[in-house]
């Protein structure tokens, strides 16, 4: 959870998507407004807090460094088609552990592919997974989740889902493992400007980046019936320009934070 770009881990922080309606090509005057640094502090688990600088290329983000590890990322145009994510040594030396690969048809997504644990036993990844989107509308969008077997190349279903948007932001996730048993979340946002909106390329990778057009202030996770679900709230302040200096995220009692994610541009 402590990296706000850590598209190889949990998706617990990273729940929105759908920047703009199209992919704009990169502005050389750089007149856009980018998170240069993001600081994120966990109170009760204070070894997860990070700082990351981020650097640009216009509005095409080229590397965001924390504390231990690098994430590089790699165009084809206005698409994001790489990224990788190196663990990094006392002397900043880096060792490669995560890569995820994008494909696009019609100027949407279509596969990402998630390789982790490099090794001279796996040099394609010991673990990987692989989500297959289908755009049904401009609003809706389901996916097929699979674990790819690192020596056959055998694809075994593993989960699909249901992404719902409305306004350029995910107001709608299903995790569907059976026909019986899913996990729904709903959002719901202000009307201000998300930090990594301007990002070129984000607004194409769905589900895996927290990138909306607005901000997340309250989040509702349970079951399919809802009869056991979850309330977590998010406050923001912002600066002059409409974009957010500080959110406070609260855990389900609504009063205990959860953590605090600061940026400066």
């Amino acid at each position: 959870m402590k990296k706000f770009l850590c598209l190889f881990s949990a998706l617990t922080l990273m729940l929105i998507s759908s920047c703009s309606s199209d992919d704009s090509s990169s502005d050389s005057d750089n007149n856009f407004v980018l998170p240069k640094t993001i600081t994120m502090t966990f109170p009760d688990f204070p070894s997860d807090n990070s700082r990351e600088i981020i650097t640009y290329d216009g509005n095409k983000i080229l590397t965001s460094v924390d504390e231990d590890s690098k994430t590089v990322f790699t165009y084809d145009g206005n698409f994001i088609v790489k990224q990788v994510k190196f663990d990094l040594d006392d002397k900043g030396n880096g060792v490669k552990n995560t890569e995820v690969l994008y494909t696009y048809e019609n100027r949407k997504l279509k596969t990402r592919t998630l390789k982790k644990e490099f090794s001279t036993e796996y040099p394609n990844g010991q673990y990987i997974y692989k989500t297959v989107y289908t755009h049904n509308s401009d609003n809706q969008v389901t996916y097929v989740y699979y674990v790819v077997d690192s020596k056959t190349n055998i694809e075994v279903k593993d989960h699909q889902g249901v992404l719902n948007y409305k306004d350029g932001n995910l107001v709608k996730e299903e995790f569907i493992v059976t026909t019986d048993q899913s996990n729904i979340r709903s959002y719901e946002y202000d009307d201000k400007n998300d930090p990594l909106k301007n990002i070129l390329g984000f607004n194409l990778l769905l589900d895996e980046v927290n990138c909306g057009n607005n901000n997340i202030i309250k989040t509702i996770s349970g079951d399919s019936s809802f009869l056991n679900s979850f309330v977590y709230i998010r406050n923001y302040i912002y600066g002059d320009n409409g974009y957010p200096t500080k959110m406070t995220s609260y855990t389900s009692d609504g009063k205990t934070i959860e953590y605090t994610t600061e940026y400066t541009y």
